[in-house]
């Protein structure tokens, strides 16, 4: 098996997959749609519980001091290839929880969501799963330009 097979093939993201990040911290960056990333993995290993798979390892949050709260959780990512399973692909993210808005504290129904989520993707940038864009390849409009006619 030639070893950049699935990095190759997974590293580019679709146009209609990306979204700039216009504010924040991260003002300047490129979102990543969750949903391309596991549509890459079942393209490439086949569908989730066959071809890739997850194992929650824990979630848990941690308290700050003024209030807020993040929301955290281990993964392990594990591929088939040809018929053998690999080792685990460890994946830790996190999300807020209960964050500190203008009007007060607002918690999230889905920060333990949006950390596995994050987990995930953590651990498939190890496959190359938009490896372009954690690469910097993504400049505005250079990367639209040159991948323009794909979806």
């Amino acid at each position: 098996m030639e070893n950049l097979k699935f990095w190759d093939a997974m590293r580019t993201p679709p146009v209609s997959a990306l979204k700039p990040i216009l504010a924040g911290r991260l003002k300047g960056k490129t979102d990543i749609n969750p949903e391309w990333r596991y549509e890459a993995m079942t393209r490439e290993f086949g569908p989730c519980g066959i071809g890739w798979k997850y194992e929650l390892v824990r979630s848990w949050n941690e308290p700050t001091i003024d209030g807020q709260v993040f929301a955290f959780a281990e993964i392990k990512l594990y591929v088939c290839v040809e018929g053998q399973w690999s080792e685990p692909i460890p994946g830790l993210g996190g999300s807020m929880l209960v964050t500190s808005e203008r009007e007060g504290l607002h918690a999230s129904d889905e920060g333990y969501k949006m950390a596995i989520t994050d987990s995930l993707s953590v651990a498939m940038k190890q496959l190359g799963v938009a490896a372009d864009i954690y690469a910097g390849l993504w400049d505005g409009r250079k990367y639209r330009d040159k991948h323009e006619g794909e979806t």
